[in-house]
């Protein structure tokens, strides 16, 4: 299983408290949101030691595919890539080398990036997506998505928080929202609450001083709260008319209800 989707699943979850008499301990608060970075895999060694990221998606991964070695220094992070043309058998090395996560970099590579294989997969969109593209994106086996906001997205307009939540709303996954310059902690929180579960940095184009402010801001966020209509993301969101549920909370309720229906031998 991805640790990286493990992560997003967990958001928001405290652990229960011990039973009995055990001492009761300090519960330190759950994480509501991630930071992730984006970096160059030629320059793994340099970024996979900036603290404060949660997990590293490299780009022009290729040679990781094939028969490069990954640095010493990703062994100690979350990582993954976004990657172009891929077999089997590169994957069966990505997978052996370490790689949690990967996300396909276009539409036009092999649709053999969706293999089951125990890592996870993202997925690049935008705010234009389709209802159609939506509810097939339900059904791959996809665990979060990339979104590409529009243009000059902070300070946050009710216009732009309205486009986000017009894409966001279509798709019950988890989203990692691309951006390119720290927000207001408002901002931030009026994202997070759509919901938005991680950011996404260019690492290359970020300093370490603004590294600190993204990574300050998210552990600075209150508890999300309970969207309106019930349940926790990613079931908060309710399904268009017509259309699945959440891609990874299909439990076959229609077969046992068939079952009901059978008439009796």
């Amino acid at each position: 299983m991805s640790k990286l989707a493990d992560r997003l699943d967990a958001l928001g979850r405290v652990a229960p408290a011990p039973m009995g008499f055990a001492p009761r301990t300090r519960v330190k608060p759950a994480a509501t949101m991630l930071l992730l970075g984006s970096a160059p895999a030629s320059h793994a060694d340099k970024y996979a030691d900036w603290r404060g990221v949660d997990a590293l998606m490299l780009t022009g991964a290729e040679k990781l595919a094939t028969k490069g070695s990954p640095s010493k220094a990703l062994a100690e992070v979350i990582w993954g890539v976004s990657i172009g043309d891929i077999d089997f058998e590169g994957l069966d090395r990505l997978k052996e080398k370490g790689c949690d996560f990967v996300v396909p970099a276009s539409d036009d590579h092999p649709a053999t990036v969706l293999r089951d294989d125990d890592m996870g997969r993202g997925y690049e969109v935008d705010t234009m997506l389709s209802e159609s593209v939506a509810r097939a994106l339900e059904f791959l086996p996809v665990d979060f998505l990339f979104l590409t906001p529009p243009k000059n997205l902070w300070p946050l307009k009710l216009s732009g928080l309205i486009t986000l939540e017009s894409t966001i709303g279509l798709v019950g996954s988890h989203f990692v929202l691309r951006v390119e310059k720290p927000p207001s902690s408002g901002d931030l929180e009026m994202v997070r609450n759509l919901p938005v579960d991680a950011l996404l940095i260019d690492l290359t184009s970020t300093s370490e001083s603004d590294l600190k402010k993204y990574r300050d801001c998210i552990d600075g966020l209150p508890p999300r709260k309970p969207r309106a209509g019930g349940g926790d993301h990613p079931d908060a969101t309710m399904p268009q008319t017509g259309a699945p549920t959440g891609g990874h909370q299909h439990d076959h309720d229609d077969d046992d209800d068939w079952d009901d229906r059978a008439p009796s031998p």
